[in-house]
């Protein structure tokens, strides 16, 4: 990597630049850099991003030796024989900022195109508005970002003119590798960094605290200070040009006010660069904060989570417990029965992967109550088209459905019209658990006759081929739905139904994200138009596309789940038509729980949840939402497709996780999480 070191303070000087050897030795010592010096011939702080307009400028060249500060030149021409000996530095009679561009542009462009700007250490810390304005090296820094060019501001904060070499050494070592990590993590939507070190005896690489904070927009006066005729000649100011008084106005800053701005903001509880060096710190947030994973760590979400985490968040401990301590800001991942919904409701320094109440989305008899409820009310909406017609059935034994289907009288009369066949769901079961497709009366008696004769128990929860799973204690809320008898089948793969698993993020309350990358989940066999067998009952090969239901090694070997942009047979036009279609449905569907049932759907600020969605399309490419899964089951992705998962993990900490502990500060999530919904409740 080409690294361009330039600054505001100058060439080697045991006064004015004694920081900047440190900092190249630790840079040559500790890094494969290659490292290329442009430094301003003399001091110039206090100078911004100034140019020398019209000025043309000189290049010179100097070797450090081994004595301290000291070096040979400065030459008018860079000294093969000494370079080889010696590090050379090139020294520009101009600003900091035009070092930069010099650096960048001119000097050295053998080694290839510079890769990374910095800038410093400065001698003295530059943090909040009025001195970050100001700054040199700052200046050096903007004139790199303004080029093109990943820049960082460098300072190291002293309290004492006084040299501490092994302080010095210790705030480069923690200077190189913070750099280090944030090269390799670069927000997309900064331009700069400005990183301040104080310098202190408390430094030590991996214990002193990293924190991220905003600028302090403090304001000051005038850094002049005018003196009167009389106030000028006692002190020898005035300057006699033909027998007349010259005005002058003395070098004056109010430093005094800059750190009375900051005692004020700290004693507001706000948090910036200035009360972060004011405390002595480059962080204290992090040593405040934990991340607790409370699930098996042999689970095949866990690597993926925890990596994205040591990458964002690589100073925050990560436990492997469901304990949490309320002394700490934490970020809790676990499962639903593991979360501490108390400390949710009470603070906000507590963050959960999972809301509270979201039945209005994840129980099916209230989703389709939901969207019906909404519908009637918003006639235009996408949900009108985009739900398969669904009735609500409560059966709490065989013998009582002829009651149950009185009640629902509508479905009767659409059922005994045999104009369709229809898809029977437990409301409450997922992994495809209970799921049985009929088209009579009879055959539907049959199928709740069946579910009494399995007799499966409250622990027959895995899938079973057999019985697909249903257990006794969902026997009680169903939905029937009208089958998609036309759905899209692509002769590139045997004619196989599908239905895609779209995940979506929500987040907070609430904005609402689609994770772009989605699973295509073929069925096993071909699909054939439901036909009763000799027992009156409709085979379900074929038909069920959940990978549970195939068995995970089966489905995976057969070829049954592929990332949907890489689907052969549908061209991007019609890909983007689906996939826009999928947000929209989205979309409204998040919109309908928030604004219809918001007793069973309550979005949490400090809470975001994973949710999968299950989508159908027909052969005219009209797309439907079936179900809203919560906790899904991300092992459908298999080994081939396991980076998806990581991909998604990574996008969501992104998102949701590191601003809960970086204060609001977010990262790019490459485009992967597309916006669909953002809540803004409506006035009364």
């Amino acid at each position: 990597m080409h690294v361009l070191l330039t600054n505001d303070d100058g060439p080697l000087n045991d006064d004015a630049s004694p920081y900047v050897k440190y900092f190249v030795d630790a840079v040559e010592e500790l890094t494969d850099w290659d490292l290329s010096i442009v430094v301003p011939n003399q001091q110039r702080s206090w100078i911004g991003k100034a140019h020398f307009a019209g000025k043309d400028l000189t290049a010179s060249f100097i070797y450090p030796t081994n004595q301290g500060n000291s070096f040979q030149g400065p030459f008018p021409t860079s000294q093969e024989n000494l370079a080889k000996q010696s590090k050379e530095w090139a020294l520009i009679d101009g600003t900091p900022a035009s070092c930069s561009d010099i650096g960048i542009n001119h000097l050295y462009q053998y080694k290839g195109p510079v890769d990374l700007v910095i800038s410093g250490p400065n001698v003295g810390r530059n943090s909040t508005a009025t001195y970050i304005t100001s700054s040199g090296t700052i200046g050096a820094a903007m004139e790199a970002s303004l080029g093109g060019k990943r820049a960082i501001g460098l300072s190291f904060a002293f309290e004492t003119r006084q040299l501490k070499e092994n302080e010095v050494k210790e705030a480069c070592l923690i200077s190189i590798k913070l750099i280090q990590h944030l090269y390799q993590n670069w927000d997309e939507g900064a331009d700069l960094y400005s990183v301040n070190v104080p310098l202190s005896s408390s430094l030590k690489l991996g214990e002193t605290k990293i924190e991220y904070t905003t600028i302090l927009e403090n304001r000051w006066g005038s850094i002049f200070k005018q003196f009167n005729d009389s106030q000028a000649q006692q002190q020898a100011d005035i300057v006699d040009i033909s027998n007349e008084s010259v005005i002058k106005f003395k070098w004056k800053p109010d430093f005094e006010k800059v750190h009375e701005a900051v005692i004020e903001s700290k004693s507001k509880g706000e948090n910036n660069d200035g009360v972060a060096l004011l405390n002595k710190s480059v962080s204290d947030q992090d040593s405040a904060s934990e991340i607790l994973l409370s699930i098996d760590s042999n689970s095949y979400i866990y690597p993926a989570l925890e990596s994205s985490l040591q990458n964002h968040l690589p100073n925050i401990p990560i436990k492997n417990s469901a304990q949490d301590n309320s002394a700490l800001k934490t970020f809790q991942f676990g499962d639903y029965e593991d979360l501490n919904f108390d400390r949710v409701f009470a603070a906000s320094d507590y963050l959960i992967n999972s809301y509270i109440y979201r039945k209005a989305l994840i129980r099916k008899h209230y989703l389709a109550n939901t969207i019906h409820m909404y519908t009637v009310k918003n006639p235009s909406s996408i949900l009108n088209n985009a739900f398969p017609e669904t009735f609500n059935l409560e059966v709490d034994y065989a013998e009582f459905l002829e009651d149950s289907l009185d009640e629902a009288y509508e479905l009767r009369s659409e059922i005994e019209a045999g104009e369709s066949t229809w898809i029977l769901k437990p409301s409450m079961s997922d992994r495809g658990q209970g799921i049985r497709i009929f088209k009579t009366i009879d055959q539907l008696q049959e199928i709740f006759n069946s579910f009494e004769e399995d007799g499966t128990d409250d622990e027959g929860e895995e899938c079973s081929e057999e019985n697909h799973g249903i257990i006794t204690s969902q026997l009680r809320h169903f939905i029937v739905q009208k089958y998609q008898e036309t759905p899209l089948l692509l002769p590139l793969y045997d004619q196989k139904k599908f239905h895609l698993r779209t995940y979506v993020v929500a987040n907070g309350s609430l904005d609402v994200f689609v994770f772009k990358k989605m699973l295509t989940l073929f069925a096993l066999s071909k699909y054939n138009s439901p036909v009763a067998n000799d027992n009156d009952e409709i085979e379900m090969l074929g038909h069920l596309t959940n990978t549970c239901l195939q068995g995970e090694e089966s489905a995976l070997n057969n070829n049954s789940v592929i990332e949907f942009w890489e689907l052969e047979g549908l061209n991007i036009e019609q890909k983007n038509k689906i996939f826009t279609q999928i947000k929209e449905i989205t979309g409204e569907l998040f919109r309908a729980a928030i604004n219809v049932d918001k007793i069973n759907f309550q979005p949490l600020e400090n809470a975001f949840e994973i949710y999968g969605l299950d989508f159908i399309i027909d052969s005219e490419l009209n797309v439907s939402v079936l179900e809203v899964n919560a906790f899904p089951d991300f092992k459908q992705t298999g080994d081939d497709l396991k980076s998806l998962i990581y991909e998604l993990f990574d996008s969501v900490v992104r998102k949701c996780v590191y601003p809960f502990f970086k204060n609001g500060k977010t990262l790019s999530d490459h485009g992967l999480l597309v916006s669909v919904f953002r809540y803004e409740e409506e006035p009364n």
